[in-house]
């Protein structure tokens, strides 16, 4: 199982030790995105104090049962004791030197009440304000939900299935929780938004958290139809992020242009979901054969061919632009962040069953933009030394030369990004006098 990524902060962060005067666009970074929270996390879940409780109790009851042992249980479920329960004596004072079952059973007995009374409907109404109601609020200093659920199952078994309707009510609860979230989010229709991939891949990780949780709570069939819900929430993603992608290599208009910038915009969404179609690969034991592709690959090896045909409909325009054609520099500008989110896709996506398709396409886009680089250089050095000059050309190439070299600098292409950076500040200097002099153009001459 893959670990996965955390958001970046920036593009431009993506590199260890960067100094900042390296930085050859100084562009202010983007605004953080003010997403409110989702229902439930501004509330702490219910039972902190027995969560923690059951995690302690149950690690006592795993070393060797002792006389001083059963003193410190029931110092810890003291707290814990119902107002009418009679307080419960050390019954193992005089069994020393008994058989340990016989001595656990001899604890159990008087703390019994306290843990199906008390303890396991607390914790169970702290699980389900967790995964099911999303209540995380301080949820650093919370215990593991998946510690949790462990203790809860080894106490329901040293019970001898005592206080097992509280177990069986958090599996149905998640159970439930999860067909109802993918059935919800896989009956959207409607185009991604910003946000709209991240949210996904939030869904994604919290199916991966009640995996976890149903895993230490013994539920096999839970587990099994919560791993088939996330499995079909993750093609799902995958194809909505294939559709937008698909429509700007095929529209190429303003609103295909958003889709896909929305979509791109949010590369760690993209990598979270992506991974989990190849674990989902990984895991799974569908059979496949010349005329049968099963789903999770198709969907995977839908992505990539929309990724491969927007990385071309992008170093179309790109490259056109970068010859000096007629183009808005915001629209430039939104094609460089796509490249630039289309290489972080590639380079952060490290699985064992990583496709070659994405190592093949990060070559390519490096190659490419390299091509780029050298063709814009040419062009600006070329409209430098015309007579007269193409001032107009050149101002235009030097804004975009600059996004180009940033692009070079964060796919770590240090010696292009210096041959580049080295045109780009001689052509800044040509351009701020009223006409280039002999020293200027001589120098732009040897550069060439």
């Amino acid at each position: 199982m893959a670990f996965w990524p955390t958001k970046y902060d920036t593009s431009q962060q993506r590199r260890t030790a960067k100094p900042a005067a390296r930085t050859v666009v100084g562009s202010p970074p983007a605004p953080p995105s003010a997403t409110p929270p989702e229902d439930g996390t501004t509330k702490p879940p219910r039972a902190i104090d027995e969560a923690r409780t059951i995690l302690r109790l149950n690690s006592l009851l795993r070393g060797a049962i002792t006389p001083v042992r059963a003193d410190s249980v029931l110092e810890l479920v003291e707290p814990h004791r119902p107002r009418l329960t009679p307080k419960p004596l050390n019954p193992l004072a005089g069994m020393v030197g008994q058989p340990q079952g016989r001595m656990l059973e001899a604890l159990l007995r008087p703390i019994g009440q306290i843990v199906t009374d008390v303890l396991l409907p607390g914790v169970r109404d702290h699980l389900i304000d967790r995964l099911v109601r999303n209540q995380t609020l301080h949820d650093a200093s919370l215990p593991s939900a998946v510690d949790v659920a462990d203790a809860m199952r080894a106490l329901v078994e040293r019970l001898r299935g005592g206080g097992r309707g509280h177990l069986v009510a958090v599996v149905h609860a998640m159970e439930a929780d999860a067909r109802a979230t993918a059935d919800r989010l896989t009956r959207d229709t409607a185009p991604i938004d910003e946000g709209g991939i991240d949210r996904l891949a939030r869904a994604l990780l919290r199916f991966e958290v009640r995996r976890m949780v149903l895993e230490a709570l013994g539920a096999t069939t839970a587990l099994n139809d919560t791993t088939y819900q996330a499995r079909r929430l993750a093609r799902f993603s995958l194809r909505r992020a294939t559709e937008a992608l698909d429509g700007f290599s095929t529209d190429r208009g303003l609103r295909a242009l958003h889709a896909s910038l929305a979509t791109l915009a949010q590369a760690d969404g993209l990598v979270v979901i992506a991974l989990r179609n190849l674990d989902d690969q990984s895991e799974s034991k569908e059979e496949s054969g010349p005329f049968v592709e099963p789903a999770d690959r198709k969907a995977m090896t839908d992505w990539l061919g929309a990724v491969w045909r927007l990385a071309d409909t992008l170093f179309d325009l790109v490259g056109r632009a970068a010859a000096g054609g007629e183009l808005d520099d915001l629209l430039f500008a939104a094609m460089i962040r796509q490249l630039r989110s289309l290489h972080h896709f590639c380079a952060d996506l490290t699985h064992d069953g990583r496709p070659a398709t994405v190592d093949t396409l990060k070559e390519r886009l490096i190659a490419q933009t390299l091509g780029t680089g050298q063709s814009l250089g040419d062009h600006l050095i070329a409209a430098l030394l015309a007579r007269p000059p193409d001032r107009g050309k050149a101002e235009r190439l030097l804004t975009r030369g600059r996004m180009i070299a940033q692009l070079l600098y964060d796919m770590e292409q240090d010696k292009a990004v210096e041959e580049l950076a080295l045109r780009l500040v001689l052509a800044g200097d040509a351009l701020g006098r009223e006409s280039p002099g002999p020293e200027t153009a001589a120098s732009v001459t040897a550069v060439e």
